[in-house]
């Protein structure tokens, strides 16, 4: 297959020589990505019963070309509409699990649009565009360029209330000024009787759910954020200011497909951890593989190493596929002198087998060091 590159900026090239070329939805993630002007990934940090740690993910980013197919053009036009193209999946590749919403809320002058919605293993995706023109952003005292994004949100399945949970924000700016949103928020805080405090904080939602029945979806955000330009130190609200109104869409899911195609792996594996700063034992305890992502819980429990209120030197863990490539991934997760953690990261469909290698970070120091010794293998394509 020949490479975008080659076809579309070839040196001294008459193009009047040439038809045009239909490419592929793999070739068209391509060179979308590649006219991104700015990708960003950004975890959202809260803290509330435990320490909250968020990795954020990384993308790559950007070189321009030229194009000259107007089937490509249209389908970058949308592309902002599939949550698809946040995670470097192939177009519509997530048909039959996502739905697509395209409802629009307006106030407080930001006009909020839900494309698309997807229940995964134990989170929920957003796919959603933001919109506040430049002369409301100017009353506000915000600067016209800055983003508008989503705030907190509440996440309401039947009777249940999902808040208080890691989240994560992926952004998209677009030509008009609006913004293209991917939200990941986990599901697993709950408050199962309405009464606004939460009752479970290891939720399952796919385990939980009847895979015969459509589930009542609410989405609701009571507030929007925006960056503070020039961007100050400090607390959070010195750097991002905060608009206060309504957004709420409603809509329906059901999980029977994600659920059938969701894989796990019980594993609890041990792993003892010595270093002259920090002892302890690792365990990994399971991995789920859903169609979106790969999800590895694990725990480290500190026997040296550990201070309250501080963990300078943190214990985790790095995947690599078969081919020995590297996975991309985030960590969510909290805890004391015992860790709880769940990565999460990429996956292509592909994937036979990870192998795991322990590492331990020193931030003071800025140093990583691999424990080689430890790693092992786990085949994906056996029995679960």
């Amino acid at each position: 297959m020949k490479n975008e590159y080659d076809l579309l900026n070839g040196a001294h090239t008459d193009l009047n020589e040439y038809d045009d070329i239909e490419l592929t939805d793999i070739e068209k993630q391509k060179l979308k990505r590649n006219m991104q002007k700015k990708i960003k990934s950004t975890p959202v940090k809260k803290i509330y019963k435990k320490p909250l740690i968020v990795a954020a993910l990384s993308l790559a980013v950007l070189s321009p070309v030229i194009l000259s197919n107007e089937r490509v053009l249209a389908s970058i036009a949308r592309i902002g509409q599939q949550i698809e193209m946040f995670i470097n999946k192939p177009e519509d590749s997530f048909n039959g699990y996502k739905k697509t919403i395209s409802q629009s809320v307006e106030d407080r002058n930001i006009q909020v649009t839900m494309n698309e919605i997807m229940l995964d293993d134990g989170q929920i995706l957003l796919n959603m565009n933001v919109k506040m023109n430049e002369d409301e952003k100017k009353k506000l005292g915000i600067n016209p360029k800055s983003y508008i994004q989503p705030g907190e949100v509440k996440i309401g399945i039947d009777d249940m209330e999902f808040f208080d949970s890691a989240s994560s924000i992926q952004r998209e700016e677009n030509a008009d000024g609006s913004w293209d949103y991917l939200y990941k928020k986990r599901l697993d805080r709950a408050d199962t009787n309405g009464d606004g405090l939460l009752d479970i904080e290891q939720y399952n939602v796919l385990d939980s759910i009847d895979p015969e029945k459509d589930y009542t979806v609410k989405v609701s955000f009571n507030n929007m954020e925006y960056e503070k330009v020039p961007l100050q130190s400090g607390r959070y609200s010195d750097f991002m200011g905060e608009i206060k109104g309504n957004w709420t869409f409603e809509t329906s899911i059901n999980g029977s497909k994600i659920k059938s195609d969701t894989r796990v792996y019980s594993v609890n594996k041990k792993i003892p951890i010595k270093d002259k700063e920090v002892e302890g034992i690792l365990t990994i305890k399971e991995i789920r593989v859903s169609p979106v992502s790969l999800k590895i819980s694990h725990t480290f429990e500190y026997s040296k190493g550990y201070r309250d209120g501080s963990i300078p030197i943190h214990v985790d863990i790095m995947l690599k596929d078969e081919n020995g490539r590297k996975l991309v991934g985030s960590g969510t997760g909290g805890g004391n002198h015992i860790m709880e953690m769940t990565n999460e990261y990429e996956v292509g469909e592909d994937l036979q087998k990870i192998t795991i290698t322990p590492f331990i970070s020193d931030h003071d120091k800025e140093t990583t060091q691999y424990f080689d010794n430890q790693s092992f293998e786990v085949d994906l394509t056996g029995e679960k």
